[in-house]
């Protein structure tokens, strides 16, 4: 019977412990950064709901901006955030949560400050497939919501894919599924919230 090395063995309990120090380190460090850098780019999504630019901006910059732009507030029982740009009421932000095709979608609408017309719509996270339903992160579709008119709807058909807005190739399932969120979020908008807001 061979004889067991303890060398190789103590080596390798040696250099997992400093690795893993090392890495605990890092993660240490750096993960005010990582909380901060998060942070921006769901406030990025913010800043792009109402069409506000934040290409050449910092996170700090990115943070300022959003804090000088959106105020939380509840109306009807719901969360929602005033947006004011120069002191002056553009609309309000109004957050979404539901199912869609592969889990949990969440996201925002835009909503204008006379309830005729949405200021856009982003998508913060979601589980749908890279490539199909995952192009809803793309502006070429979320830029079919912005300054969609809903001032004639009646019911809950906001947004429909016979109108102004076109479905994602290939995506039927994650397409009427963003669909009936959108019309579910902002029916619960107009029959919850509005009152309180005018």
């Amino acid at each position: 019977m061979k004889k067991m090395r303890l060398k190789p063995i103590l080596f390798m309990i040696a250099i997992t412990v400093i690795f893993t120090g090392v890495l605990a380190t890092i993660n240490e460090i750096t993960a005010e950064q990582v909380e901060l850098n998060e942070q921006a780019a769901e406030q990025r999504s913010f800043l792009n709901v109402v069409d506000l630019d934040y290409e050449n901006l910092t996170a700090e910059e990115v943070n300022q901006l959003y804090e000088e732009t959106f105020t939380e507030i509840t109306a009807g029982g719901h969360d929602l955030f005033e947006v004011h740009i120069n002191g002056d009421l553009l609309g309000y932000v109004y957050p979404m949560v539901d199912s869609a095709v592969w889990g949990e979608l969440r996201g925002i609408i835009g909503i204008h400050r006379d309830f005729e017309y949405l200021l856009g719509v982003e998508f913060l996270s979601h589980n749908e497939t890279p490539g199909l339903g995952g192009r809803i992160e793309e502006d070429e579709f979320k830029d079919q919501f912005r300054e969609l008119d809903i001032s004639d709807v009646e019911g809950d058909n906001f947004v429909d894919y016979e109108g102004e807005i076109d479905a994602i190739s290939g995506a039927t399932g994650t397409s009427n599924a963003v669909r009936n969120i959108i019309n579910n979020h902002l029916y619960e908008f107009f029959n919850e919230v509005k009152e309180e807001l005018q």
